[in-house]
């Protein structure tokens, strides 16, 4: 794949999340970011981990803030 095509997918990939609604769209989009790793041969360095389950209510939290002040 040359970088033209590359970077035409990678541009789906992200178009396809930013017309995500409701859940779907969630603050904490892994799937977002493994697809354009994998498009980019991005090798992680670190082993992933999730947050707390503290931690995540509070980044579901700023979200909805920062999404609902938009409006």
């Amino acid at each position: 794949m040359n970088d033209a095509e590359r970077c035409d997918k990678a541009k789906r990939i992200i178009q396809e999340w930013t017309d995500k609604q409701g859940h779907e769209r969630c603050w904490y989009y892994p799937d977002l970011f493994n697809r354009l790793a994998v498009l980019f041969s991005v090798k992680p360095t670190k082993n992933p981990s999730l947050p707390t389950l503290e931690e995540f209510r509070e980044g579901c939290r700023r979200y909805q803030q920062e999404e609902y002040a938009k409006k």
